[in-house]
């Protein structure tokens, strides 16, 4: 694979690729025909699973020894999804080829081939297998497309898999002598009488797999497999997908078209402007360009979409309209209006055409399209229409850089604007969500969304708000007198500032459209409710705190070992022997494994330098079989060139080091070229080998940072992030500081109010689900005059969340404290402070307080105050205060498994619970 997988999808892949094996061992034993399903939730990368479960099968991998007489007949729907499909095929595999392994059949197929053959993918649509196509017919020198799948499946020589892409779409249900009550793909998969076998192996790919399982297992003489599935919480913390959906609608219905369509060109121009400073600080070229996707009626009128496409350019003129726009709808012809241009543009360019920033769709655009930088959404469906909007999110859930971004939440984000829904209807568009196997949490969809930000910004736009009010005050008109001036204040409220946005240089201040509904003293109410300290100094005690993140990620042991050598010999030690010491140490360390391992070295030699074929002796006059036996083939050059490169890849790229291994074996051991070659590549096959190399490699990381980590002062600017990139491989946790700009952006009006937050909405409220202890302790701790402002800890926006480490069971896992309060002494300095509730039952209490004082006396003066609550017993709560150094001692050397013996003992103190 042109680059790595992420562990659910190589464990997907292993998986998939053994009940192929499987499935495939069993019908030559006994004709058994199978079928199984690859299950993955949008946006998992169904399609690069597929990918390297081909490359595996044909080429072989590091768990499967491959199948040189394997062919993949791959079938979908859709032309245009068969060829998005190969393309992505190309771009994620090396070893796959649209110009020597993949084929789409085109309707004069059966006249130039027998068979397909092994080795080689073949794309076929459906409509090309209708009643009234050139494949099927015999008018092409009396062959058929069936003609070439029953030599195909009666050769012993070839291993034929079926692939049914999107198989939720177009399955028929029982096998039925009836030929006219079978769908295409049940002719494919049953078999016709006189015509075609049935398929041996059925592999169906789908998020929504239900269908295509009921209808394989209904099926008479075929065995369903457990499906293959891929979880889609492993699928969430990779971040390939977005973390949050926000339905935005009115609350009671309403005509809101046109103040939404103004509100999504909005978060359209402030995507536009964070992508293009993110990828500005971090390098990223090109850079992410959002595209909105307006969604209209089935019929919609030439009127209307020129009313929409004014509307946008008058709210974005810096779009140019000659080319901004653009249509995937089903007439497929381009559209001209005196407001701009919209061409038609196929689904699958969409992506690539960076110059398209507004997309008009009717449906759901194409079945299997994604388009990744698409992140907003504003759609004039029906509330009758939740299938198609919820198709069209699940189109837009994967994230542009196939990761998250921790450091700016709004960049993990899906807007959708829905003016035909309202707070009750748009569940409708949730369940179809769900429904769907949309990956994202249900606490991610967001029905009714308050758009949140850091307090400082907030008070600045009240403090500006408040200042207008008096200005109009102060120049209106004396009773009875001209109201111009009135009208013009209002104007330029109203307009000027609605359309900051147009200047690439200023931001949309969504606040101001709704500056002349506002009254004062609904401003000073808000203002009243947001945190009274200076936000400066918040902010730098906020990013000043220290947090350490696990690592779930396994460091690559070989890359941070060459790497290491590579800083030392470059900016440390120029003249040290690292490099020739390391070839001596690799070379020894790979002989010592395989003494260890004989027996698994043995294996991966066997299965990387032959192939173990089938061989059946027929009698040619009864074709009754008189023997059955296997036989070994040396593998040739081809594969093993395959196999070298899959080495060299292991080993992190040390072709160096792999090719001074083969020249020492030929030259210590008198080794062939075949066999040198053939012994590094089973080492990197043999599972057991590589695990203790690994080892090694860590070991050895270690050893030079020990001896070369008090000289890190002369590593190079060039290379300081490398060095400490591999000091932190080290350890179990990644340290940072936290980011304000990281934390959320949005929070659900649906739960309670709070003031003093630091991340508040425009009238200063934060809304946060609390359970019962939180909010005591929230009361209680916002009565102290001295806690000036605080923090809901975040579970999961990595910049934003102060996270400490504790080992359980032997795994480091993740803490994060409920909340952090701001205290401002009266010198005027702001002091951190930590309010725990914590359940002394829980399993894992005693870890997580052995894990706080690790932290703390690592480091002391992150917190003022540090105290662990435990909920009601006996009438009141108690806590410990964990910055004391007899608590830190006694919970150093407490070996109970309950936490509820501290909590209840002589350290523990009483937490004073404000009243209601």
């Amino acid at each position: 694979m042109r680059y790595e997988l992420f562990d659910f999808q190589k464990n997907a892949v292993a998986e998939l690729l053994r009940k192929m094996q499987s499935m495939r061992r069993s019908y030559e034993e006994d004709n058994s025909l199978s079928a199984v399903s690859l299950t993955a939730p949008t946006g998992a990368g169904k399609t690069v699973i597929s990918a390297a479960v081909a490359e595996g099968l044909f080429y072989g991998n590091d768990l499967f020894p491959g199948d040189d007489r394997a062919a993949i007949l791959w079938l979908s729907d859709s032309p245009s999804l068969n060829e998005q499909t190969m393309k992505r095929f190309d771009s994620a595999t090396d070893l796959l080829s649209g110009a020597t392994t993949m084929e789409a059949i085109g309707p004069e197929f059966a006249k130039n081939h027998r068979k397909l053959m092994p080795g080689h993918v073949y794309f076929l649509n459906r409509q090309l297998l209708s009643a009234r196509g050139r494949l099927v017919n015999e008018a092409e020198g009396g062959r058929t497309f069936y003609d070439v799948l029953s030599e195909t499946i009666e050769d012993p020589d070839i291993h034929l898999f079926l692939f049914i892409d999107e198989a939720h779409r177009g399955l028929g249900g029982d096998a039925t002598p009836d030929a006219t009550n079978k769908t295409i793909y049940a002719k494919f998969i049953d078999g016709q009488d006189g015509k075609n076998p049935p398929m041996p192996i059925v592999v169906g790919i789908s998020a929504t797999p239900e269908r295509f399982n009921a209808a394989m297992s209904g099926r008479k003489n075929r065995d369903t497999k457990a499906p293959v599935n891929v979880p889609v919480s492993e699928v969430r913390e990779s971040g390939l997908i977005k973390d949050t959906i926000e339905l935005r609608t009115p609350k009671r219905a309403a005509d809101t078209k046109h103040q939404d369509l103004t509100l999504a060109c909005a978060k359209l121009a402030q995507a536009s402007k964070n992508w293009k400073e993110y990828c500005t600080a971090h390098g990223i070229s090109p850079v992410v360009i959002p595209l909105m996707v307006v969604q209209v009626e089935d019929k919609v009128s030439d009127a209307t979409l020129e009313a929409i496409c004014a509307q946008i350019h008058k709210t974005l003129p810096w779009l140019d309209i000659s080319d901004c726009f653009a249509n995937v709808f089903g007439e497929h012809e381009d559209i001209t209006t005196p407001a701009g241009k919209i061409p038609y543009c196929p689904p699958e360019d969409v992506t690539e055409r960076t110059e398209i920033r507004v997309l008009f769709a009717k449906d759901a655009v194409s079945t299997g399209w994604d388009c990744p930088r698409a992140e907003v959404i504003y759609s004039r469906r029906k509330r009758n229409d939740p299938t198609y909007i919820a198709q069209l999110i699940g189109r837009m859930i994967r994230t542009p850089l196939a990761r998250r971004i921790d450091s700016v939440e709004e960049l993990n984000t899906v807007a959708c604007y829905l003016p035909e829904y309202n707070a009750q209807t748009v569940e409708s568009v949730v369940e179809r969500l769900k429904e769907d196997n949309v990956p994202v949490a249900s606490a991610n969809i967001i029905k009714n969304p308050a758009d949140v930000g850091w307090f400082g910004d907030t008070k600045k736009n009240i403090e500006r708000k408040l200042r207008k009010k008096e200005a109009v005050k102060d120049n209106a008109p004396a009773p009875g007198g001209a109201s111009e001036i009135h009208e013009d204040a209002l104007s330029n409220s109203a307009n000027d500032d609605e359309f900051e946005v147009n200047t690439p240089d200023d931001e949309f201040d969504i606040e101001d459209i709704d500056d002349v509904i506002e009254t004062k003293e609904e401003l000073t109410e808000a203002l009243s409710r947001i945190p009274k300290v200076d936000d400066d100094a918040i902010k730098e005690s906020f990013e000043g705190i220290v947090t350490r993140q696990v690592r779930h990620d396994k460091p690559n042991a070989f890359l941070d070992l060459w790497d290491c050598i590579d800083v030392i010999m470059a900016d440390i030690d120029p003249n040290s022997d690292l490099g020739e010491n390391i070839q001596e140490e690799f070379y020894n360390n790979i002989e010592g494994e395989i003494h260890k391992h004989p027996a698994e070295f043995k294996r991966a030699y066997g299965e990387i330098t032959n192939t173990t074929i089938s061989v059946k002796r027929v009698d040619p006059l009864t074709g009754e079989e008189f023997e059955d036996r296997e036989e070994t083939v040396q593998n040739d050059a081809d594969r093993m060139v395959a196999f070298y490169r899959r080495a060299v890849s292991v080993f992190a790229g040390a072709s160096d080091l792999v090719k001074s291994y083969i020249n020492r074996r030929r030259e210590d051991e008198l080794d062939s070229d075949a066999a040198a070659i053939g012994r590094i590549c089973a080492v990197a096959a043999c599972v057991e080998v590589i695990q203790g190399m690994e080892d090694w490699a860590e070991d050895k990381t270690r050893e030079l940072l020990d001896t070369y980590g008090p000289q890190r002062y002369a590593v190079s600017e060039e290379n300081k992030e490398k060095w400490a990139r591999i000091e932190g491989n080290t350890l179990p946790y990644i340290e940072r500081t936290l980011n304000i700009q990281a934390s959320i952006t949005r929070q659900n009006k649906e739960y309670d109010a709070y003031p003093k937050h630091i991340i508040s909405d425009s009238d200063g409220w934060a809304y946060l689900k609390l359970n019962d202890l939180e909010k005591k302790v929230v009361r209680t701790e916002l009565a102290r005059s001295l806690n000036v402002a605080w923090y809901r800890n975040q579970s999961r926006n990595l910049n934003a969340s102060f996270s400490i480490p504790y080992f359980l069971n032997g795994e480091w896992e993740n803490m994060y404290p409920d909340f952090i309060f701001f205290q401002q002494t009266t010198s005027g300095d702001i002091v951190r402070t930590i309010v725990d509730p914590h359940g002394d039952w829980l399993g894992d209490s005693v870890a997580k307080l052995k894990g706080y004082v690790k932290y703390l006396r690592e480091r002391p003066d992150m917190f003022g105050s540090v105290q662990a609550v435990t909920d009601e017993r006996g009438g009141e709560c108690r806590y410990l205060d964990l910055m004391l150094p007899a608590v830190q001692d006694v919970i150093d050397d407490f070996t109970g498994s309950s936490a509820k013996e501290l909590f209840t003992g002589p350290l523990s103190k009483t937490y004073k619970v404000k009243p209601e």
